[in-house]
């Protein structure tokens, strides 16, 4: 197996200093307590909304993302699961496009009701748990799609699906996984959190996870045939391209929280 140096060239530098400059002004955000969080979240949706628009119409503004939005703010300020209703209401309405096929008609509606729950489980869900397991949850999603891409850049070799993403490899789903595990390791140390047998299984559970939510807006990508959700980030293109991890780690967290296993 050949090994490569990997060096700050390319869209590395900008990636990199994004990072460096996000990071800590997100984390700074989450500890402030929940309402700037929340303020954040809602941020968050806009551009995420905005983008799968962008993907599934070519416009940036369209009425469902209007509509998915609507909902959210409706569980940000009455909070309850039948508010979920507008978002399938608004998706069926996709059935009156006729130039649509089904499968493009169900990816659409399945990506609208993706991020719509995915941003009220963290609206809702992650205050109750406080900021230090808020803040574990996003390290936990940074620290596997760094390593991941770490690994894979460095070390290369068979790819994981090429059919989906010809840059994933093997070795970054390992990588992935052993950073994740030793970031929290040593995260839950020093803040000195409560480390259970349940909330390893949370953790393991979420690395795995990550990284299929990874490879399923990299499938959404090829489907739409395009490399970047956006252009936000520089160096890291879109926001779904930064968040998809972390929107797929939302469930685990709903479903955990709902049967109790979380502190």
């Amino acid at each position: 197996m050949a090994y490569t140096v990997l060096q700050l060239k390319g869209n590395l530098l900008p990636r990199a200093i994004t990072g460096l400059i996000a990071i800590p002004a997100v984390i700074f955000i989450i500890l402030q307590g929940h309402i700037h969080f929340q303020i954040m979240v809602l941020l968050a949706a806009i551009g995420l909304l905005r983008e799968w628009s962008n993907l599934s119409f070519g416009k940036t503004y369209h009425w469902l993302s209007i509509g998915c939005f609507t909902t959210i703010l409706l569980n940000f300020f009455f909070p309850n699961i039948w508010s979920l209703l507008i978002t399938l209401a608004g998706c069926a309405w996709l059935l009156y496009f006729k130039t649509f096929e089904w499968k493009k008609l169900i990816i659409i509606s399945l990506g609208y009701l993706y991020i719509t729950s995915a941003t009220i489980v963290m609206l809702n869900t992650m205050p109750q748990l406080g900021s230090h397991f808020t803040l574990l949850i996003f390290v936990l999603a940074w620290s596997v799609d760094t390593g991941a891409f770490l690994v894979g850049k460095t070390i290369g070799g068979p790819k994981l699906a090429p059919n989906i993403s010809p840059n994933k490899t093997w070795s970054g789903f390992i990588g992935g996984i052993i950073f994740g595990l030793l970031t929290i390791h040593y995260l839950t140390r020093a803040i000195n959190f409560n480390v259970s047998k349940d909330l390893w299984i949370f953790v393991i559970i979420s690395i795995l996870v990550a990284q299929i939510g990874d490879l399923l807006e990299s499938w959404c990508k090829r489907y739409f045939k395009v490399k970047d959700s956006g252009s936000f980030l520089p160096g890291h293109g879109g926001m779904l391209d930064r968040l998809d991890s972390l929107l797929a780690v939302s469930f685990v967290v709903a479903v955990f929280w709902y049967f109790g296993k979380l502190p």
